[in-house]
């Protein structure tokens, strides 16, 4: 009894809050699949089924995919339910569901642990009704993991602070944050730095056996990386094993960290954090934005109360937790003017943000006395969270069909059971439903795939594949003895030619019945 009365009935109320909105009808929306969360779904399923990726590498630290590669630990946490319930469009969904729920109480623990409980209240309903984390935990993109990682990491430095065993932890998790998108590399040891020197001056941390071995294992999990590195700028030749595998990407895309464009990256930066959108609908939406439209003047306000705090911190030779989240934007802003940003891009820093306007709420909150007022916080975010919540399941899918290519898979599912019993050619098939997409829903076999694959454009950063099997990625010459999978809006070319359609959603399948006759 004495149990049940210390649990938080807010909190609960916030999990439930946060488990429903990220996991309702998690294998229908959003519709379709993007096209890199099919690649990351079937380097899942090969490497789980075959023992290889899609190019052939055992367990690679990093993927090779599109050429340019991709961050390998999204497939690998795939893996498990992979192997228990199927390739399916929940169990691809279900780690990235996940730590987005594990993120909402990470958060709680991690405010409650440098501020106070009711402040962590305030962060973990934020995050359980935030737009772009609730949209960003319902898909499978590689640097969608980055943020839960960032919070478990953070999470468990700051419990070393006071008991240095917890560094151990704290190392395990950033290190596994460097597997979950590039952009970590830069991020992960400047912030780790600038903290720990922070730290030292302020004599919360100390050499001892746990704050040694926290550095080795930090040192160890980020190692197989280093060596990528090293192996992609030519230093060293790839490395097979039976075991690992740490490849030579066709193409490595240091050049895309420059300086050049800083003009054009400060103003997608601002872009995304003013106006909070970044015209791309699987990242966010142009009417709620990330932390919903009406959320700026908090955001600049909890700015405001850290920078001060920081700087009377510094006054008077006081340590802060405040530092950690200057330094966390700092070197994102500084990341943001070197590299092209769009909100997926920016996740690393998307948290920190989410954290300053909780402080700005929870500063403006305490600050007036009427509880009705107060009450009209609540309410307002809570009514945007149910107008979210209608919009995404709704019109937001709506919107989002074309770019998903909605119905693909029972277009392929048609198209095939068409090929293998009227004994038509092959399959010709729309350029905007690109191969990993079909590699997904037809579960190919990857030997045959490596065999029998013929890229377009390679080398390059962007491969695209010409034909694999008995697929042919052409739709312009017409074979009245093939099968050809369009889209929407190239159904009226194929009647016109005395081709028959069948519609699946934004998909068709076009077939000449009368070939042979």
């Amino acid at each position: 009894m004495n149990y049940i009365k210390k649990i938080d009935i807010k909190l609960v109320g916030i999990i439930i809050i946060a488990i429903l909105s990220r996991a309702v009808l998690l294998g229908v929306y959003p519709v379709g699949i993007h096209v890199d969360e099919a690649y990351a779904a079937y380097e899942a399923y090969s490497m789980l089924m075959y023992g290889t990726d899609s190019w052939g590498y055992v367990n690679p630290v990093y993927l090779t995919v599109w050429g340019s590669g991709m961050s390998a630990l999204e497939s690998y946490m795939m893996m498990p339910f992979i192997a228990i319930w199927g390739l399916n469009m929940v169990t691809i969904r279900l780690p990235q569901m996940i730590m987005g729920c594990l993120s909402v109480i990470i958060l709680y623990l991690l405010i409650k642990k440098v501020a106070n409980k009711e402040m962590a209240i305030w962060a973990g309903l934020m995050l359980a009704i935030c737009p772009w984390h609730i949209m960003m935990s319902r898909w499978g993109l590689d640097a969608n993991f980055a943020p839960a990682f960032i919070l478990l990491g953070m999470y468990f430095f700051v419990l070393g602070l006071e008991k240095d065993k917890y560094f151990i932890i704290s190392s395990f998790f950033w290190g596994l944050s460097l597997y979950c998108y590039a952009l970590m590399w830069i991020f992960v040891p400047v912030f780790l730095i600038l903290s720990i020197i922070y730290c030292l001056k302020h004599k919360k941390i100390r050499v001892s056996k746990y704050s040694v071995s926290a550095v080795i294992v930090l040192g160890i999990v980020a190692l197989p990386l280093m060596l990528f590195v090293l192996i992609n700028m030519g230093i060293l030749s790839e490395i097979r094993t039976p075991y690992i595998s740490i490849p030579q990407l066709v193409e490595f895309r240091s050049d895309e960290l420059t300086l050049a464009n800083v003009v054009t990256n400060i103003r997608d930066f601002l872009r995304i954090y003013i106006k909070q959108y970044d015209y791309n609908l699987m990242n966010g939406t142009p009417y709620f934005g990330l932390y919903y439209l009406f959320s700026l003047p908090f955001i600049i306000l909890g700015a405001c109360v850290i920078v001060k705090r920081v700087i009377d911190n510094a006054r008077n030779n006081r340590f802060g937790y405040e530092v950690f989240i200057i330094f966390w934007i700092i070197i994102c802003t500084a990341i943001g003017l070197i590299r092209s940003m769009s909100i997926y891009r920016a996740n690393c820093m998307n948290m920190s943000v989410l954290i300053v306007l909780v402080v700005g709420i929870y500063s403006f909150y305490t600050k007036i006395s009427h509880v009705w007022c107060k009450r009209s916080i609540v309410a307002l975010y809570l009514i945007s969270f149910m107008a979210f919540q209608i919009y995404y399941f709704t019109g937001y899918q709506e919107s989002i069909r074309e770019m998903q290519l909605a119905g693909a898979d029972d277009a392929l599912e048609y198209a095939v059971s068409l090929k293998e019993t009227n004994e038509k050619n092959i399959i010709r098939i729309t350029g905007r439903l690109r191969h990993p997409q079909v590699l997904f829903y037809q579960e190919y076999p990857t030997d045959e795939f490596i065999e029998t694959v013929e890229w377009r454009n390679y080398p390059a950063k962007w491969i695209s594949a010409k034909q694999f099997g008995y697929f042919l990625w052409d739709v312009d010459t017409l074979n009245y003895d093939d099968i050809y999978i369009i889209c929407e809006d190239e159904i009226d070319r194929f009647k016109e030619n005395g081709f028959t359609i069948r519609n699946y959603d934004f998909c068709a399948v076009a077939v000449y019945e009368n070939s042979g006759k």
